[in-house]
C-alpha cells in the first residue's frame, strides 16, 4: 500500500471518528447555504462557486475550498458537496473535512447521458440535489429539468397527452453513499423514490400563532415565525417590515426587506437570511443592483451586520426574443 493511499485512509478514519462524537448538523437554509446555529458557523457557495466557511458573528471567512464545490449537507463527519460537472452524464461528489475544507474523498457517479450535474445556472435547464442522512448512510437525491428555449409560448402535448405551455422534461433519481473498507461507494437506488417532503413555508390552520394577523412564514428550523407588512417606498415602490416571533407568539425583533419572505433562521439576536437579488434607483439617480446574498442582521435594530455574495442557483441571463 502506497503512502498516499495510507494517508487518505487515516484521514477518512479520523473524520468518521469525529462524526460519532458530533450530534448536530447544519441546516440547509437554501440550496448551497448551510447554517449551524449551535457552533455559529455557516458553509456557503460564493458567487464563483467555491465553498467558504464563515463565522456568523462577523462574516469572517475561515477557509475556502480548493476547488469549486456546492455544499449539500454534513453527514458522517463529512461536508458533502457537489463538484463542478466535467461533462453530461456524470456527477462528482466530494467528501470534505468541515474543519479545513480539504477534500478527503471523491466519488464519481453515473447519471443518464443528457443530465448535466452543474450547480451553475444554465439557460433552459436546472440541476438540483439534496442530501438525506439516514441510519444506513447518506442518500443523495437529484433532479434535472430541461425546458426548450423559446421566445414565444408554445403549446405542446406532454407524455400524458395533455396540452402544456413550454413543457419541462424532468429526470430524477437517487443513490446511496455507503461506507466500504474506508471508502464511500455510490449505489444507485433502483426504486422510484423522492426526497422527504418539506412542510409548507406558510403556516396554515391550526399551525398559525393566534393574534398575529396576515401571512405567517416558518423559519428553516421551524422555531420562529415571521409576519410581513407591506409599506410604500420611494425607490422600490414597496418594502416589507418583518416582525419575527418565537413559537409562543413573543415578538423577538424586526427587519426590512424588498421581499415579503425569504429563507431565514434566528440565532440569539441574529436574523440569518438568504436575500434574492434586487435593483433600484439610488438617491443620486444611478441604478443600483444587489446580488443574491447571505445576510445577517440584528433583530433588535433591524440593521444589517454583514452580508456575503452567494452563488445564484437560478438563471437570470438573456433568453431568446
Amino acid at each position: 500500500m502506497g503512502a498516499k493511499t495510507m494517508k487518505r485512509k487515516v484521514l477518512l478514519i479520523a473524520l468518521l471518528a469525529m462524526a460519532e462524537a458530533s450530534q448536530a448538523a447544519p441546516l440547509v437554509l437554501s440550496p448551497g447555504v448551510l447554517v449551524d446555529t449551535e457552533t455559529g458557523l455557516a458553509f456557503a457557495a460564493n458567487r464563483n462557486g467555491f465553498t467558504q466557511q464563515l463565522q456568523l458573528s462577523d462574516g469572517t471567512s475561515i477557509w475556502t475550498s480548493p476547488e469549486q464545490a456546492f455544499p449539500l449537507g454534513v453527514a458522517d463527519g463529512f461536508l458533502v458537496a457537489l463538484a463542478r460537472a466535467e461533462a453530461p452524464g456524470s456527477a462528482n461528489v466530494l467528501l470534505m473535512d468541515p474543519n479545513t475544507g480539504n477534500v478527503a474523498d471523491r466519488i464519481s457517479v453515473d447519471l443518464p447521458e443528457p443530465v448535466s450535474a452543474s450547480f451553475f445556472p444554465q439557460p433552459g435547464q436546472r440541476f438540483e440535489a439534496t442530501l438525506q442522512d439516514t441510519e444506513e448512510g447518506m442518500r443523495f437525491y437529484w433532479r434535472h429539468e430541461v425546458r426548450a428555449l423559446r421566445g414565444a409560448a408554445m403549446v405542446e402535448l406532454d407524455a400524458g397527452g395533455n396540452e402544456v405551455i413550454n413543457p419541462v422534461t424532468v429526470t430524477s433519481g437517487a443513490f446511496d453513499l455507503v461506507a466500504h473498507q474506508n471508502r464511500q461507494l455510490a449505489i444507485p437506488v433502483r426504486a422510484d423514490v423522492a426526497p422527504p417532503v418539506a412542510p409548507t413555508i406558510a403556516l396554515q390552520g391550526a399551525e398559525r400563532i393566534p393574534g398575529i394577523a396576515g401571512e405567517q412564514y416558518r423559519a428553516a428550523d421551524d422555531r420562529h415565525v415571521l409576519s410581513p407588512e407591506a409599506k410604500p417606498h420611494d425607490a422600490l415602490r414597496q418594502i416589507y417590515t418583518w416582525s419575527v416571533y418565537d413559537r409562543d407568539g413573543n415578538r423577538v425583533g424586526h427587519y426590512t426587506s424588498p421581499y415579503a419572505r425569504a429563507p431565514y433562521l434566528v440565532r440569539n439576536s441574529q436574523l440569518i437570511l438568504r436575500e434574492q437579488p434586487f435593483a433600484h434607483a439610488g438617491t443620486n439617480g444611478q441604478w443600483q443592483e444587489h446580488s443574491t446574498r447571505l445576510v445577517v442582521a440584528d433583530l433588535q435594530t433591524g440593521r444589517e451586520l454583514w452580508d456575503f455574495e452567494i452563488l445564484d442557483h437560478q438563471y437570470r441571463g438573456p433568453t431568446p426574443p
